[in-house]
């Protein structure tokens, strides 16, 4: 229920969807209502904001239409939660309208779609862009059929020693703010609960260096727990000279700006920019932000009181020494494929001194508050969140020459907000109400009275298409994954097609036979998501002839079958018994109740 799926819901009102005697509308939403929501989801309020999207979509949404049957509900759409949205769920369906804005949830709702041979209706949008597609039983593609590129992300190298474009300092701000903010807290609070426990653990996780950060830090928020307010803001100094002096000093030392690869290229060249490093100067209005942030962060932590007095916190931090920076024999690498292990040498003895230290510590902090580990909250302003993220990422853009930019920049960026038109998302939604009309007036659906939309309402360009056939299963010659023929049974197979075997809860021997005498395939390979069933080749496998199917399910995946499960999707690889080519069927609906 948010921009598109407030439009559909006041749309499926007006239009009389799921008003009739047997109707009924099911819309979910595990989010809650936030105060950037209101700009484009319109059957929000601002009283509403901190409640359920589904519950008041729903309640905006009746109110336009007192006949429409609608029920709310706040979970999330996947495999863990198919007890909830079980066979007869999907069964009971005419037709889905997705309004996601993931690909995971998407392709998740498009399986279930094909399962049970439901008409799917996909949209989104971004700006001025939109696309619809239909999605019509053994007519069209599905949406998993096409698959979109994956999302880009930032080399980690990029991000640590080498950004070159502001996108790569904002996510790093944003990592840094939960390293410091959010998961540095956790690990306190984890050390309080078990010191003895968490210490024998730490050893076998990362290099000294991140172990000694690790408990540095633990040993530093203990410490520093009680106050006064003039830590916290000798903290945020402190990690402003580590951050955006002496880290950067420390790249310089490593790697010269002479500094020339194996090559014998220039290692400043290309995307690498040679950082500078930032004295700290507290009447800089940035150098101050990352500070308040930084002191005040830190500070709600610990649980100490705030202080937002920008002229004694400037005060406080003129007066924070700051010592000289000493270079160390530090190994860092250079890209991803770099196998280099990353610390400084010296870090592996002083991480197991301290680890004796902090053993010590832990007993004596048995009983010891817990701290609050931050939640990051992009629409407060005034919580520090995204004023320490824009000075951070606005510091490190300093420090590698890429222009600077303002604090709505860094929100969009670092909050994942997605920009929203309300214009394109009526049109959407005019769009896709045409299409359903379609789909539940036609008695006869036939694929050239549909159409797929790709909008760009900037340019304007609107293409508008007959949805693509979907894809066919056919035999081959030659196959260059198996590397020799492969037959298709029955040839020309969609991802719409499935095996029924409806012979109940069988024995796995008797399930092969009867793929063996009715589907004319011998098993060599059985499988039923992630689980192994069975594999020919394997001799200990034997044994699980004599299993139930459904026993053997349980045994192998760990895991107990739900009393509403009727059936097991299930893959197999198989070939020809009579002459030994590998044979393709479609996925096996395995009916065992």
């Amino acid at each position: 229920a948010g921009a598109l799926g407030c439009e559909y819901l006041k749309c499926f009102a007006m239009m009389g969807v799921g008003c009739g005697s047997g109707g009924q509308v099911t819309v979910t939403d595990m989010d809650n209502i936030e105060i950037s929501n209101l700009n484009r989801q319109f059957l929000f309020r601002k009283s509403d904001v901190g409640q359920a999207k589904s519950h008041t979509a729903a309640r905006a949404a009746k109110a336009m239409n007192s006949e429409l049957k609608i029920t709310a509900m706040e979970v999330r759409v996947g495999g863990d939660t198919e007890d909830t949205f079980d066979d007869n769920f999907w069964i009971g369906l005419d037709a889905v309208v997705n309004a996601l804005d993931n690909i995971q949830a998407r392709n998740y709702v498009d399986s279930r779609c094909v399962w049970f041979a439901k008409p799917l209706l996909e949209s989104g949008t971004l700006g001025t862009k939109a696309n619809v597609q239909v999605v019509l039983p053994h007519l069209t593609q599905s949406y998993g059929d096409s698959q979109d590129p994956p999302e880009e992300s930032i080399p980690l190298c990029t991000l640590k020693h080498f950004p070159h474009a502001i996108d790569h300092t904002i996510e790093w701000a944003r990592d840094f703010f939960e390293q410091l903010f959010a998961d540095s807290p956790r690990e306190v609070n984890t050390f309080l609960s078990d010191p003895a426990a968490y210490l024998a653990k730490l050893p076998s996780e990362g290099t000294g260096t991140s172990q000694l950060q690790k408990m540095n830090g633990i040993r530093r928020m203990l410490d520093q727990r009680i106050g006064p307010f003039d830590m916290c803001v000798k903290f945020g100094v402190l990690e402003f000279q580590d951050k955006f002096h002496d880290s950067i000093a420390q790249l310089l030392h490593t790697f010269p700006l002479d500094h020339r690869t194996s090559e014998g290229t220039n290692f400043w060249s290309g995307p690498k920019r040679a950082p500078t490093p930032i004295k700290f100067d507290v009447t800089d209005d940035v150098h101050l932000d990352f500070v308040m942030g930084a002191a005040n962060l830190y500070a709600a932590n610990l649980g100490i009181p705030q202080c937002r007095d920008r002229d004694a916190v400037a005060r406080m931090a003129a007066g924070v020494p700051l010592a000289a920076f000493t270079p160390k024999e530090l190994s860092i690498k250079v890209d991803d494929k770099d196998t280099t292990k990353e610390g400084c040498v010296d870090d592996d003895e002083k991480a197991r001194a301290l680890i004796k230290e902090m053993a010590a510590l832990g007993a004596s902090l048995a009983a010891a508050k817990p701290l609050d580990a931050a939640e990051f909250e992009k629409d407060d302003d005034s919580n520090f969140h995204i004023s320490f993220i824009a000075a951070g990422a606005n510091l490190r853009a300093r420090n590698y020459k890429i222009p600077e930019v303002d604090f709505l920049k860094v929100k969009m960026t670092a909050g994942k907000i997605i920009p929203a038109i309300a214009t394109t998302t009526a049109m959407v939604t005019g769009l896709v109400g045409c299409e359903l009309l379609k789909v539940v007036d036609l008695s006869t659906r036939k694929v050239e009275d549909f159409k797929n939309a790709f909008v760009n309402l900037a340019l304007p360009l609107w293409l508008l298409s007959e949805p693509m056939p979907p894809m066919k299963t056919v035999s081959k010659d030659w196959d260059p994954i198996i590397q020799g023929p492969v037959r298709v049974k029955p040839e020309g197979f969609t991802s719409w097609h499935k095996v029924e075997v409806n012979k109940g809860d069988i024995t796995l021997k008797e399930f092969i036979d009867y793929l063996q005498d009715d589907v004319g395939v011998e098993v060599m390979i059985m499988s039923a998501g992630n689980a192994c069933l069975y594999n020919a080749y394997l001799p200990a496998h034997k044994k699980r002839l004599a299993e139930r199917v459904s026993k053997l399910w349980e045994d192998v995946t760990k895991q107990k079958l739900s009393p509403k499960k009727t059936y097991l999707t299930i893959e197999v690889s198989a070939s020809d018994p009579d002459d030994g080519v590998d044979i393709m069927i479609p996925t096996i609906k395995f009916q065992f109740r």
